[in-house]
C-alpha cells in the first residue's frame, strides 16, 4: 500500500498545470509638434569691423538672437528637445565653421561653452525662457595670416525632438 501511495504521489506531482493568457497592447501614436527657430527666418550676425590682431577666440563675440516656438497642443515632458548646428567644420576647431577666408572661422558657444558641430544639445522642451544663450566668436588657426577683407560664413541651426 505504501508503494502504491508513493507511486501515485510521484506521478501526480510531476503534472504541471498550464494556462494561456492574452496580452493586449494600447497606446497613441503622435507626431512631435512642429517647431521653428525665429519663425523660419535667417538669423543674421553682423560682426562689423574686427581688428585682426585681437582675434583670440574670445574678443569680438556677438550674441546670436533667436526664438523657439512649438505647437503647444502636443507636448510631452518626457520628450527630449535638442538644438544642433551644422556647417563646414574648420580643421583646427570642432566647434567652428569655415568662413570664405582661409584660416578664419566662427565658433558657436552655448552659455559660454563651445557648441560642437553636429552634436545635439539637450534643451528644456517645456520652458523656452530657459533656452541656451548662443554666441558667435571669431577664431583663427595658429598659423593664419589674415589681411583686410570681408568675410562670410553659413551654418544651419536645427531644433528636434528625440
Amino acid at each position: 500500500m505504501k508503494k502504491r501511495l508513493f507511486f501515485l504521489l510521484c506521478t501526480c506531482g510531476g503534472v504541471a498545470l498550464a494556462a494561456d493568457d492574452d496580452i493586449t497592447f494600447h497606446g497613441t501614436l503622435v507626431a512631435p509638434p512642429v517647431c521653428t527657430i525665429s519663425g523660419g527666418k535667417t538669423l543674421e550676425v553682423e560682426f562689423r569691423d574686427l581688428i585682426i590682431d585681437s582675434i583670440n577666440g574670445d574678443n569680438g563675440r556677438k550674441e546670436v538672437k533667436y526664438d523657439l516656438s512649438c505647437d503647444s497642443e502636443i507636448r510631452d515632458p518626457d520628450w527630449i528637445m535638442t538644438l544642433t548646428w551644422t556647417g563646414t567644420q574648420t580643421a583646427y576647431n570642432d566647434s567652428a565653421i569655415e568662413t570664405d577666408v582661409p584660416g578664419f572661422g566662427i565658433e558657436l558657444q552655448h552659455d559660454g561653452q563651445p557648441f560642437k558641430l553636429n552634436t545635439p544639445l539637450t534643451i528644456n522642451a517645456t520652458d523656452f525662457t530657459q533656452k541656451p544663450k548662443l554666441e558667435a566668436v571669431p577664431v583663427k588657426s595658429v598659423d593664419a595670416v589674415l589681411s583686410d577683407t570681408t568675410f562670410s560664413a553659413y551654418a544651419t541651426l536645427r531644433v528636434d525632438y528625440q
